[in-house]
């Protein structure tokens, strides 16, 4: 099956996804930061060429009761891997949910010009795309965040809603790890295992294509979440 390009894909927001081959044209562009958010193994192995490493759900800076930190830790974070307010920071992994998660991040710290790499490394090494070894680094920068507090949930304002009939908690992780029978295979475990009750589960596998790894359209999309309650009319809130 041809793969269809994002742009004909539907999507509300085609800009948060970026191809391949744009990503290819635009390897030496001062004005794109890319991030490799596998792990630093991975990172080392092979990376997309001027890819910086930035990896796991603590990538990006959290308070201590695992809110979002305040925006001068972001400002050191984003600043010390040399990004800039004016660049396009384009993200990709394996890929994995965790590719998603700095994407956000990026745009809760009000980051204008942020893309997911579809179909991620994947996808890339399999078109034989330049892949290089060199770790690499940039001079920082002067960062600035504006959070948008619209688009989160902090902790506080999950306990005020959890059973509000417009409210959804989305739990995106393995099967295993909604039902409680298996930790996160990767990065810190939870203290204990489970899930917020009433939460509905949709694996974040299910929203890409098998093979290729990129992302289903928006009709696809649309039917799977639908099937499972999540309508656009509620509050949803995922993790």
């Amino acid at each position: 099956m041809a793969l269809v390009p994002v742009s004909q894909r539907d999507y509300a927001r085609p800009e948060l996804l970026t191809e391949t081959e744009w990503l290819a044209q635009h390897l030496n562009n001062p004005k794109v930061r890319i991030i490799d958010a596998r792990s630093p193994q991975q990172y080392s192995a092979g990376h997309i060429p001027g890819a910086v490493n930035l990896t796991g759900f603590t990538a990006i800076p959290r308070a201590a009761n695992q809110d979002m930190a305040a925006p001068e830790e972001f400002n050191r974070a984003a600043g010390n891997l040399g990004i800039s307010n004016d660049m396009t920071v384009v993200v990709y992994d394996t890929p994995t949910q965790v590719m998603g998660m700095i994407a956000w991040g990026f745009l809760y710290y009000g980051h204008q010009y942020v893309r997911i790499l579809d179909g991620g490394f994947h996808k890339w090494s399999r078109e034989g795309r330049p892949i290089s070894s060199d770790a690499v680094t940039y001079p920082p920068t002067a960062y600035k965040a504006t959070p948008v507090e619209d688009i989160y949930c902090s902790l506080a304002e999950a306990k005020d809603s959890h059973g509000q009939p417009q409210t959804i908690f989305w739990d995106t992780r393995s099967r295993a790890e909604y039902e409680g029978s298996a930790a996160s295979a990767g990065g810190e475990p939870p203290p204990r295992l489970g899930r917020i009750p009433g939460s509905i589960h949709l694996e974040w596998t299910e929203l890409l294509e098998p093979v290729n790894k990129t992302f289903k359209s928006a009709a696809e999309l649309r039917a799977l979440l639908e099937s499972k309650g999540i309508t656009s009319e509620k509050n949803i809130n995922t993790y």
